[in-house]
């Protein structure tokens, strides 16, 4: 039972790191997006509209996927 217990609130608590990390990644990223591209002119001339956090989320998974470095090891 003690071990169910540590393994379920081990799960938990990844969870939660998982979840803050994303958070601290995604308001720089909603930051920087909003500031460079939604400047006055450029909404008026491009209908740009600010990002909010979940698009900013989805904005970093999406650049991870895409711009991951391979590694791979190979031993000889």
């Amino acid at each position: 039972m003690e071990t169910l217990f540590k393994l379920v609130f081990g799960g938990i608590f990844v969870i939660v790191v998982v979840a803050l990390v994303a958070a601290i990644g995604a308001y720089p990223t909603k930051w920087l997006v909003n500031y460079v591209f939604t400047d006055s002119v450029r909404v008026s001339l491009f209908g740009v509209a600010q990002i909010g956090f979940w698009r900013a989320l989805a904005l970093n998974f999406l650049c991870g996927i895409l711009f991951k470095g391979s590694t791979s090891t190979s031993s000889k």
